[in-house]
């Protein structure tokens, strides 16, 4: 407990311990019920749980001593902390050999691209030795599949994150990238570990039920750069006039923008300024994307086999980070030709009878850039159909509606994952911003999907946002299975949707 008391001050968190000093923990929890025998529990006040009231819990399932907040009256000693959030993640990867010592590591954070992006970066890592990446979809490995059982929250907890690096380092694996949510800056969960690169996608409304504001947001994603090593770097996304709003930068710094813009998201800095990397000349079609990218004195030809305007972008920033990992613009660029398309991310699931595409677009920026994306590739008409999710920032959902009645030639309103909310109203606070759009209202979700399969028409294409990769869907607290590339085949193959 001295050590760990010792290695929380040097990280500028105050530390009191009450209780032998000698106490060795073997691991660390933050949840009574799962705790080991030998274990420190990491209690901190939450919204909703305040685990100090679980203390007497950890104790009986063999907990050895506590980092708290407050002290309690338990016989195991207690190491009173100024930020308990951050201590976690400090406790939690020394008491698992601090795994990131032995690996590179880059984080992710914006509102739309992290997935791709992450995914992406370790394909063009994977050259420099085992790759992996944590993210949305959960834990992929080096050969490319996500692992069973790592599906859960963007950003893992702080001792679940030290446990899977230790795992990955122990496997050989060299580099990881990791989505960084705001919700996880925010909470400090990933406080112990220290970044080679960050990398900033862009910045739209989301998530406002938690930030309360833009600003509170933009701040949260703002914390990636505390955890940047001295000698890092940073990629920045210059297109998003969000991110002009940044602290001043003290690393390498890279920005990235499309064709000849100026960049109107760059921010100030104080360390080394790299040449923006550019792509020029970006020619899109049905089967991604041409375009050639330049930095500083070199230019190369790139072929992008992702649909899409902002996968360019996701491609530039992804090649920023091999940049600054010491990657030949050449090879990293090269790279991108056989870059594996990500799980629900404009996903083309069947081509026939009408070509059906899955995307997770949940936010009114990235349901306006799905919708952009794909209306140039078809034809025919565009037939959407959306919800919003239950729970959740409620005052997207006509912005939503907007964008869709802009957007789509036929748009079927539906639900999301409603969680407790009633459908009926998600939907029509969607419909609310409809005004003009040509649109209907069928929240059962399946019956949705139907409808849009039995009205489409030869030439025309149904996208299917807000689930993306989610193969379930959340009903009051039930998670449901409900994985749509099996419902749209199902329809299909019963002849429902003729």
């Amino acid at each position: 407990m001295d050590a760990l008391a010792e290695r929380l001050r040097s990280a500028g968190v105050s530390a009191e311990l009450r209780g032998p000093g000698d106490v060795v923990p073997t691991g660390a929890s933050h949840d009574s019920r799962t705790l080991r025998s030998g274990e420190i529990f990491l209690a901190w006040r939450g919204t909703r749980v305040d685990a100090h009231d679980h203390i007497e819990s950890a104790l009986g399932n063999g907990a050895v001593a506590a980092v708290v907040e407050r002290f309690v009256d338990v016989t195991i000693p207690q190491l009173r902390v100024s930020d308990a959030r951050r201590a976690a993640a400090i406790v939690a990867h020394l008491l698992e050999g601090e795994p990131t010592r032995g690996l590179t590591l880059t984080a992710i954070t914006g509102t739309n691209g992290k997935t791709t992006c992450a995914l992406l970066i370790r394909h063009l890592l994977t050259p420099l030795g085992p790759s992996a990446a944590m993210g949305t979809l959960g834990l992929v490995g080096p050969d490319g599949s996500v692992r069973p059982g790592s599906e859960g929250l963007t950003t893992p907890g702080p001792v679940e994150l030290a446990r899977q690096l230790r795992q990955l380092a122990s496997e050989g694996v060299t580099t990881v990238t990791i989505e960084a949510s705001s919700h996880a800056l925010d909470q400090r969960r990933l406080d112990g570990i220290e970044l080679d690169v960050a990398v900033f996608t862009n910045l739209t409304r989301d998530h406002l039920d938690y930030h309360q504001s833009f600003k509170d947001y933009r701040e949260a994603k703002a914390r990636i750069l505390l955890l940047v090593r001295d000698e890092g770097g940073v990629v920045v996304n210059g297109g998003d006039p969000a991110w002009a709003l940044l602290p001043p930068i003290d690393a390498r710094l890279i920005v990235t923008r499309l064709e000849d813009e100026e960049a109107v998201g760059r921010p100030a800095g104080r360390g080394e300024r790299l040449p923006d990397l550019v792509a020029d000349g970006i020619a899109l079609s049905g089967e991604g994307s041409r375009f050639m990218v330049r930095w500083g004195g070199e230019e190369v030809a790139v072929s992008l086999p992702l649909l899409g305007r902002f996968n360019v972008e996701n491609a530039l920033s992804a090649l920023g980070a091999a940049l600054l990992l010491e990657r030949p613009l050449g090879e990293a660029a090269e790279g991108l030709a056989d870059a594996p398309p990500p799980v629900g991310r404009l996903e083309l699931t069947v081509r026939d009878p009408v070509p059906v595409i899955l995307d997770y677009a949940h936010t009114p920026h990235a349901l306006e850039r799905v919708l952009e994306t794909v209306r140039p590739l078809y034809e025919g008409r565009l037939i959407l159909v959306f919800g919003a999710g239950g729970d959740r920032d409620r005052e997207k959902r006509p912005q939503m509606g907007r964008v869709a009645a802009r957007g789509a030639d036929l748009s079927i309103v539906t639900s999301d994952n409603p969680r407790t909310e009633d459908p009926e109203v998600i939907v029509d606070e969607i419909i609310e911003g409809m005004s003009g759009g040509r649109y209907e209202r069928i929240p059962d979700r399946r019956e949705a999907i139907e409808r849009a399969l039995r009205v489409a028409r030869t030439g025309d294409v149904v996208l299917l946002t807000g689930k993306g990769h989610e193969t379930y869907q959340i009903v009051g607290t039930e998670r449901r299975p409900f994985d749509e590339r099996l419902v749209v085949r199902e329809i299909l193959g019963s002849g429902r949707a003729a």
